[in-house]
């Protein structure tokens, strides 16, 4: 991911996430003020392919538009217990969880859900 530009919060010079201000030397970083993006990946015919390049767009969409996270609907599986999607899903969003600093939970009230928080 390249680098993005931020106003600082205190007296709005620019500069790069992570760098510090020049003039009042605030640790810049970005500011999630939307709210959590929703993704269903599991109920529209989706394969397992097709499940992580909608998690992968999710992810790229949300933190371009400052969401504070992206909630995924991957379903909790079949009738027979197999959750294909899910799986891949899920360790997807782990892996994305500890590439961005971010949080991963399970969203309680949809047991087919995870929230991965960005900020």
């Amino acid at each position: 991911m390249s680098s993005q530009i931020v106003k600082c919060q205190n007296c709005g010079i620019e500069g790069q996430v992570g760098d510090t201000c020049f003039k009042c030397d605030t640790k810049l970083h970005r500011s999630f003020t939307r709210p959590l993006c929703v993704i269903d990946v599991a109920h529209g015919g989706e394969d397992r392919e097709d499940a992580i390049r909608k998690v992968i767009k999710g992810i790229e969409f949300s933190l371009n538009n400052n969401h504070k996270g992206l909630k995924v609907i991957h379903g909790h599986g079949s009738k027979s217990g197999s959750g294909i999607i899910k799986d891949h899903v899920v360790r997807l969003l782990r892996r994305e969880a500890k590439r961005l600093s971010a949080r991963l939970v399970k969203d309680k009230g949809n047991p087919g859900a995870h929230i991965l928080y960005f900020d």
